[in-house]
């Protein structure tokens, strides 16, 4: 049997080759609910790690927590266990997207300070390009129509992403100038998760749904926020089914 990983405490043998990366692990339970034999394979800290399949298709899905930090440790973790392909399945806060919107990354930008251990600024934050090209094909051909586009990261949610009104943050400044490069909406996540992946030789790829809007701070009540997670795990699933070859 292979060696342990620290943190997500899994073996080699314990995942499958395609893993999709979540940073809330209740999300874990609706993956759960959508895999045929999906059973808990790692449990530390909050990290959490289920594997099981969908449609032939063997999956493992592993939460992270908040942050590229934290993503970054499942990622480096995950690529010493010889996996090939992860998919962000999160939510954004929407800018030019809508509440609600399937947001598929084309690129991010990187204002979290955690890739730039792993890749200089000058190289770009892009998943990975196969990947990507027949994820969203799938996508579009099952009606899900995902916002496609640019959106950004950042590791300070209150500092960088939320533009507080007595002025004590520094986040509005951030907002008309992700509205001028037309960011669809922003997470703390995808750009370290494209970078690290390039730089460790994953097949990356970002699926998120918008769950507040940037502009008001209105957030998807629980209800609404579990529908919208529904529909990005179904989507998430078919997308990697159609889109990856490995059984």
């Amino acid at each position: 049997m292979g060696t342990r990983a620290w943190y997500l405490r899994v073996r080699p043998e314990d995942v499958a080759r395609v893993v999709i990366v979540v940073g809330d692990p209740a999300r874990l339970q609706l993956f759960k609910e959508a895999l045929s034999g999906a059973e808990v394979v790692g449990r530390d800290r909050e990290f959490t790690t289920i594997t099981g399949a969908y449609e032939g298709l063997r999956l493992s899905v592993a939460a992270s927590g908040i942050g590229a930090p934290a993503a970054a440790i499942v990622l480096e973790e995950l690529a010493q266990l010889g996996i090939s392909v992860v998919v962000r399945a999160g939510t954004m806060m929407a800018f030019r997207a809508k509440v609600g919107d399937l947001i598929l990354a084309q690129a991010a930008c990187r204002f979290e300070g955690t890739s730039a251990a792993y890749l200089p600024p000058e190289v770009p934050a892009v998943p990975d390009a196969g990947l990507f090209l027949r994820f969203r094909e799938a996508l579009v051909a099952s009606g899900s129509n995902p916002a496609v586009g640019l959106v950004a990261s950042s590791d300070g949610f209150y500092t960088h992403l939320v533009a507080r009104a007595d002025g004590r943050m520094p986040g509005a400044h951030l907002l008309p100038r992700l509205l001028e490069w037309n960011v669809l909406g922003a997470d703390m996540e995808t750009s370290a998760v494209f970078t690290i992946g390039q730089r460790l030789g994953l097949r990356t790829t970002s699926l998120c749904v918008a769950t507040v809007d940037g502009h008001t701070g209105r957030m998807l009540e629980p209800a609404e926020r579990e529908e919208a997670e529904r529909r990005l795990v179904a989507a998430v699933l078919h997308g990697l089914r159609a889109a990856v070859d490995e059984r």
